[in-house]
């Protein structure tokens, strides 16, 4: 069974600002292919989605963001504020975003390129593949 996992970086403050590190297979438990951020608004909903095959960790680089992960059987919740820990979601996990504060910002390292055929949007189709991975 998949299970998402908290991951801390190395984190650098000096008198006028501070670093944050993500390095492929170092912090990063994969080699990143990929990298988007999403913002959204206090109140809004983003994710409500699977995938087959990518692997994703999420970093909320501003703002405060509640990640809802559920795994065909357990479902956990994680608060994402600080660019210093990272949500790892291994693909076959149904992610959903929920922004707790305005213009909050969600940073996502992927070790895929985009697939649209990748995705699995609708929750009852997600089910059937959980079911259909657990007896390989």
């Amino acid at each position: 069974m998949k299970i998402t996992s908290i991951i801390s970086f190395p984190h650098f403050i000096s008198d006028n600002g501070s670093l944050c590190v993500y390095e492929s297979d170092k912090q990063v438990p994969f080699k990143i292919c990929r990298v988007f951020t999403v913002s959204s608004m206090k109140g809004d909903s983003r994710g409500n989605h699977a995938h087959k095959k990518c692997d994703q960790l999420m970093v909320c680089l501003s703002g405060q963001i509640k990640v809802t992960c559920d795994n065909g059987s357990n479902i956990t919740t994680q608060l994402l504020k600080s660019g210093e820990n990272g949500l790892f979601v291994p693909s076959g996990i149904w992610a959903k975003q929920d922004y707790l504060t305005d213009q909050a910002v969600l940073m996502v390292l992927c070790d895929r390129n985009f697939e649209e055929n990748d995705y699995i949007r609708d929750f009852n189709e997600f089910k059937k593949f959980v079911s259909s991975q657990a007896s390989i």
